[in-house]
């Protein structure tokens, strides 16, 4: 069962706000050398919606350039401003961007013909392959697979899904529903204890946080599932349902994952972009118990 685990890859802030760039590309490395398939830059995990427009193109130049084919690049352009989207989009396929990867317009309550109408719009006028990110939790809207179908049947360019929801189902229902007529449609699940179980499902792998602090678990993933290894699928499983406590202990995740990072000696800095912050000294206390089992250990 081939499948893909792509890093939606963190970002190292400075104090002042700016990227960190020698210690995202000291990033990249490790995750690649690590045997993740490819990098999402400007991803939710990355902070994306706190960035302006130059940030965010900036940010995604230079994974692409740094990356230079030593895997996979995975643009995420999704702007409030559909005109921005499209604009950013364009220039990060330009620049050599695998896809992009767009999230649906947020706060609005979007019905589904504003979805549909929002998104074949901008896959009209994006010049290369484009990937549908479905995140309900933060848009307020989810995106079915008769949606995805409509979409499907206009544009070429239109490759494959992202979905981020929790119940299982819901990834299997556009493998059935989308893949049973487009068997090279990609479907990854946003979240990292369903990957196994959707690739059984026919899914094509996962696009999950996890990979920032454990790529080498995340690999093994892909690699049991390739040779069908049951024995080890279920040991990474269960290791995974454990790990799955950083999404847990704290929300948002991506300081948690920042401290252990820089506990476990990477270089990151544990900064967030407003309106996220870093954990402060009393919250660490409080979550100590849970550093002793995640990383600490």
């Amino acid at each position: 069962m081939k499948s893909k685990y792509i890093c939606p890859i963190l970002t190292s802030i400075n104090d002042d706000g700016s990227v960190n760039y020698g210690e995202m590309h000291a990033f990249y490395d490790r995750v690649l050398e690590g045997g993740i398939d490819g990098i999402l830059t400007g991803g939710s995990a990355g902070e994306f919606y706190a960035f302006t427009y130059e940030e965010i193109k900036d940010m995604i130049i230079d994974a692409i350039s740094y990356i230079d084919h030593k895997g996979l690049v995975i643009a995420g352009t999704g702007r409030m401003a559909k005109s921005e989207t499209i604009s950013l989009s364009n220039e990060a396929l330009k620049a050599g961007a695998d896809a992009v990867i767009i999230v649906g317009p947020y706060y609005s309550a979007c019905n589904s013909e504003d979805v549909f109408n929002y998104y074949d719009e901008i896959m009209g006028k994006v010049n290369g392959p484009v990937l549908l990110y479905n995140y309900s939790d933060r848009t307020g809207y989810d995106v079915p697979a008769e949606t995805v179908l409509r979409l499907l049947a206009r544009h070429t360019n239109f490759i494959g899904v992202k979905d981020t929801n929790p119940v299982l189902r819901h990834t299997q229902r556009y493998i059935q529903m989308v893949k049973s007529q487009y068997p090279d449609f990609l479907v990854f699940t946003g979240y990292d204890n369903n990957c196994i179980a959707s690739v059984i499902s026919g899914g094509d792998g996962c696009i999950g946080a996890l990979s920032n602090v454990y790529p080498d678990m995340c690999h093994a993933v892909t690699t049991a599932l390739d040779k069908e290894n049951l024995q080890e699928l279920m040991k990474l499983q269960r290791q995974i349902d454990q790990y799955f406590a950083f999404y847990e202990a704290y929300t948002p995740f991506n300081p948690v994952m920042k401290w252990a990072l820089k506990e476990m000696g990477y270089p990151v800095q544990e900064n967030c972009k407003e309106p996220l912050y870093p954990l402060t000294e009393e919250k660490k206390q409080e979550l100590s118990s849970v550093a002793d089992a995640l990383w600490r250990k």
